[in-house]
């Protein structure tokens, strides 16, 4: 059998059959609409307790997508096994998040066995590479072992009920990746195609917080301060996408370079803030004003991950005003948020303070000159770069 990547490649002709190009986007779109519908199981007052239940099912619907995601970009081979066994993986993900709503209960064994089974799947694929394709044989090994340390733990964790073995598993396959990252840098996700799935990714998740609002505005009477909210709510996701595409575009598209771990993981806080970020605007249409710390925290989650991933795209000179300009306007919109306290009125501040701060962010780096050349790596200092302005 072929392999259709070699180990160095710099492009994004991926050798792809009709199959591949098909099945990918299906499953981004399953998977969006798992992480879009985990909003929907919060409703009312959330607080520091039902935040942490959400991102305890959020993290590891997340990680599912990452993890198959990053394997199909690194190692897939056009086999019909590997195909398989990602529609496969379907069927425990869509029962995942059926079975989300009843964590609320105490009934955790569905959501804890049905992520066990996807992350079982996973691994036979890292064991189907293993032993057909001799040149990924290795990172392949130390991903497999990591993960399946990870999978023992969150099975002992559903077994016993206790969730601190879960909260382990999680962490020790998020430290896999990263403890071979070295490993890693030889079969590098592609330039081109993996930052677009990224993007794609990005664009469901948002469709999801856009349909969640929708629904939200539809369900009660049409007051002027829920129109305000829906307004404001539908202004901030048109400005979030935006921002993110405008850095996609500028710094990464093309540009993926190393073992991809800082852009794939820096995603996380993105995908998590947009998601606190729907709950948030999704309380305040609805008057609810307990909830209005969500707001700040979500946009403050979307501002770091912006910032940690494109950061070395920036050039040095550029770099810190860009830094400060984001911390004064995270510091900003906290203390705005506590002195309202309410609900719709901390929406309009945070959009307002949100639009400002991207009016002046553009004007640091939209001219920043030549872009930063293609042959860094996540890994490499590229704060000798010269300033060039055109």
């Amino acid at each position: 059998m072929k392999q259709k990547n070699d180990l160095a490649r710099g492009n994004d002709e991926r050798g792809q059959t009709i199959a591949d190009r098909w099945i990918e986007p299906f499953y981004d779109l399953v998977i969006g609409t798992v992480i879009g519908q985990l909003a929907d199981v919060f409703t009312g007052a959330v607080y520091a307790k039902e935040y942490l239940h959400f991102c305890s099912l959020f993290i590891p619907a997340w990680w599912l997508w990452t993890g198959f995601s990053l394997y199909f970009d690194r190692f897939d081979r056009n086999a019909r096994f590997q195909q398989a066994l990602l529609l496969l993986s379907l069927i425990p993900i869509i029962l995942l998040s059926v079975k989300a709503p009843d964590t609320l209960e105490g009934d955790v064994a569905g959501f804890t066995w049905f992520y066990a089974a996807a992350r079982i799947l996973l691994l036979g694929l890292y064991v189907y590479t293993i032993w057909v394709d001799e040149e990924a044989r290795k990172p392949a090994r130390y991903l497999l072992i990591g993960y399946s340390l990870g999978l023992v733990f969150w099975i002992v964790g559903g077994t016993t009920q206790n969730h601190v073995w879960q909260v382990i598993s999680i962490a020790i396959e998020l430290a896999t990746p990263w403890l071979a990252r070295k490993s890693l840098e030889k079969i590098a996700p592609t330039e081109q195609h993996f930052p677009q799935r990224l993007g794609m990714f990005t664009l469901i998740v948002v469709e999801q917080n856009v349909m969640g609002l929708s629904t939200s505005l539809s369900e009660g009477l049409w007051h002027p301060y829920r129109l305000i909210a829906a307004g404001c709510g539908l202004v901030l996701v048109i400005l979030l996408w935006w921002w993110y595409f405008f850095h996609q575009e500028e710094f990464l598209n093309g540009r993926l370079k190393g073992n991809g771990l800082r852009y794939s993981f820096g995603h996380l806080p993105l995908y998590l803030g947009t998601g606190t970020m729907a709950i948030g605007v999704t309380a305040a249409i609805d008057d609810n004003d307990t909830s209005w710390w969500m707001l700040v925290w979500g946009m403050t989650l979307y501002l770091a991950a912006m910032s940690w991933m494109s950061l070395k795209k920036i050039n040095a000179a550029r770099r810190r005003p860009y830094v400060w300009l984001t911390g004064i306007t995270v510091a900003i919109m906290w203390s705005t948020a506590y002195l309202i306290q309410l609900g719709w009125e901390t929406l309009v501040a945070i959009t307002g303070i949100y639009g400002l701060y991207l009016l002046l962010a553009y004007r640091i780096i939209k001219d920043q000159g030549e872009p930063v050349p293609d042959d860094l790596s996540d890994t490499e200092d590229d704060s000798k770069q010269p300033l060039q302005i055109g």
